[in-house]
C-alpha cells in the first residue's frame, strides 16, 4: 500500500500535468500531509522536504493557508498543523447550502431558549456524524464539542435519532452492522437493549442518552428529514445530569418544536408518526 507521504507527493506532482493549476494542488498536498501528521504537525523543512517544494514556495503556501485559518502555526515548537477553519469549511459545504442558514437560525434560537449546548452534526457514509454547527454556552461546564469533529460510528444519542424512525425492515439491516462500543459504563451494546431504547425512543418522542458517551451528561436529541423522507442531519442538546434535570420538560418540548419549524421550513418529510409540538 502506498504510505501516506509518497501519495502526497504524488498528488504533488500532478501540479505539473495542463489540467491543475500548480499552487492549488502544491496547497492540496500540503493539506493532505498535514492531515496524515495529525497533531504532530510538520515543520517548514519537514513538508518542503516530503513534497519536493523549495523553502521559499512552501512557506508561502502555508502562510496564506495561515490567513484563510485553515492550519496554524506553533511558533515556539515551529510546527504546522491543520485548522479548525478547514473543518468548518468542508463541514458546511456538506449540508444543502440551501438548508444551513435555516438550521443554524433555529439551532442559535434553540439554545438561547433553553440555555443549553446545541449540536448539528450530519450522518456520513462511514457511520460518524460530523459537527457542521454547534452553539456556545456561558458556562463552562457545558459539553461543547468543534465544528468539524466526528462523533464516531455508534455514538448513543446520534444512533438512536437516526434509528427510531426510519422503517423496520432498514432498521433491521441498520442493527444487523452495528458494532456496538462501550464509550462509558452506561453505553448499550447489546441488539435487544437497543431495540428497546429505539422502541422507547418514538414512545418519548426524542432520543435520549444518560452518560452513555460522557459521563455525567444528558443529551436529547432529534432527526431532520429532507424532503425525500430520509435524515440528514442531527439537532441534539445537552448539559450535566444534575442541571439537565429541572430543564428537561421544556427542552425537550422546544427541541419537538424547533424540529417541526425546521421540516415546515424547508418541506421536510419526517414519518407520519415523528413527534409534533403540543
Amino acid at each position: 500500500m502506498m504510505s501516506s507521504t509518497r501519495r502526497v507527493v504524488k498528488q504533488a506532482a500532478a501540479a505539473t500535468t495542463p489540467f491543475s493549476v500548480p499552487a492549488v494542488a502544491k496547497a492540496v498536498a500540503i493539506v493532505r500531509l498535514l492531515n496524515d501528521r495529525g497533531s504532530d504537525g510538520a515543520t517548514l523543512s519537514e513538508v518542503a522536504d516530503a513534497l519536493a517544494m523549495t523553502r521559499s514556495h512552501c512557506h508561502n503556501i502555508l502562510r496564506t493557508l495561515a490567513v484563510h485559518d485553515w492550519i496554524s502555526y506553533d511558533p515556539e515548537a515551529r510546527l504546522y498543523r491543520l485548522s479548525s477553519g478547514i473543518s468548518a469549511d468542508s463541514a458546511t459545504a456538506l449540508v444543502s447550502m440551501a438548508h444551513f442558514d435555516t438550521l443554524r437560525a433555529f439551532t442559535l434560537e434553540l439554545s438561547n431558549t433553553v440555555g443549553l449546548q446545541c449540536t448539528l452534526s450530519e450522518p456520513i457514509a462511514d457511520g460518524t456524524f460530523l459537527v457542521v454547527l454547534t452553539t456556545k454556552q456561558s458556562d463552562a461546564s457545558m459539553l461543547s464539542v468543534p465544528v468539524g469533529y466526528k462523533f464516531p460510528p455508534g455514538t448513543p444519542v446520534q444512533t438512536k435519532a437516526m434509528l427510531a424512525w426510519i422503517d423496520a425492515a432498514a432498521q433491521e439491516v441498520a442493527l444487523e452492522a452495528w458494532h456496538p462500543v462501550r464509550f462509558t459504563n452506561m453505553t448499550i451494546t447489546d441488539r435487544p437493549r437497543l431495540r428497546e431504547a429505539l422502541r422507547q425512543t418514538r414512545r418519548d418522542g426524542f432520543a435520549r442518552s444518560d452518560g452513555e458517551f460522557v459521563e455525567g451528561f444528558t443529551t436529547l436529541a432529534l432527526p431532520i428529514f429532507n424532503r425525500s423522507g430520509d435524515v440528514f442531519a442531527v439537532l441534539s442538546l445537552a448539559g450535566p445530569e444534575d442541571d439537565f434535570r429541572a430543564r428537561e420538560a421544556k427542552a425537550a418540548q422546544e427541541l419537538i418544536a424547533t424540529v417541526a419549524r425546521i421540516h415546515a421550513k424547508i418541506d421536510g418529510r419526517p414519518p407520519v408518526d415523528f413527534p409534533r409540538p403540543k
